[in-house]
């Protein structure tokens, strides 16, 4: 899983949207909120979501058929991507 996650850092989008959610961990928001914050299309913020859920970085949650999209709960992942994010900055 480390070794996916490093590739997708290398991902402009998707360590945007990455870094996003880990500083505002508590947050749940739409494609449509998150293209805003990181100033991109629906439709590559929708693809760089997709791929940070199938990685396990983010979960979907579809509420009133509304989807929002929120940084994992799990306590093994948030270390590895807190690692990543740090040793990655020091570069």
């Amino acid at each position: 899983m480390k070794e996916a996650l490093q590739e997708l850092l290398k991902d402009r989008l998707c360590r945007d949207i990455l870094l996003f959610f880990f500083k505002n961990q508590t947050s749940v928001d739409s494609v449509g909120g998150i293209s805003a914050w990181v100033g991109d299309t629906r439709e590559n913020v929708l693809a760089a979501l997709e791929k940070l859920v199938e990685s396990g970085v983010l979960n979907k949650d579809s509420e009133g058929g509304m989807k929002g999209y929120c940084y994992t709960r799990d306590e093994k992942t948030m270390k590895m991507v807190e690692e990543l994010l740090k040793s990655d900055a020091g570069s």
